[in-house]
């Protein structure tokens, strides 16, 4: 009976390991063996933007810079093709711009030099605004 046993035993680990080896070739010949490779990602240095508000006090259209007084002395910023000027909500161009006009310009540094990213100008007229209704309410409280 022992032999019996062991024989049966012996026939039964024989199944399983045959079972194993044709689920694993079952396996790979349906799906195709995947590579790995890592991806080398390539992060590009940080962009970091300064701002600047204060008053126009040079422009040069041909050297495309303009030179703005602010709080902390004057800027030379260059700009580019790709600098947007804008007034109010209206897209214009850097020849529309005027020395003594307020201005916010946001600018980066690139290759050494200060190029301005966007300009907008800003108008006196809402300040004028500003105070005709501030007089208007006065006008209305006495």
């Amino acid at each position: 009976m022992k032999k019996v046993l062991t024989f049966v035993m012996a026939v039964m680990f024989a199944f399983s390991l045959a079972g194993v080896a044709i689920a694993k070739d079952a396996g790979s010949a349906d799906a195709p063996a995947k590579k790995t490779t890592k991806k080398k990602v390539v992060r590009k240095k940080a962009v970091k933007f300064h701002a600047v508000l204060g008053t126009v006090s040079a422009i040069d259209t041909t050297a495309n810079t303009i030179t703005v007084k602010g709080k902390k002395g004057e800027v030379t910023l260059n700009t580019t093709d790709k600098t947007i000027v804008k007034k109010g909500k209206k897209k214009i161009t850097l020849a529309d711009v005027k020395a003594g006009d307020k201005v916010w310009v946001k600018y980066a540094k690139e290759d050494g030099k200060d190029v301005a990213k966007f300009i907008s100008v800003h108008t006196a007229v809402k300040a004028k605004k500003a105070k005709k209704a501030k007089k208007a309410k006065k006008a209305k409280k006495k």
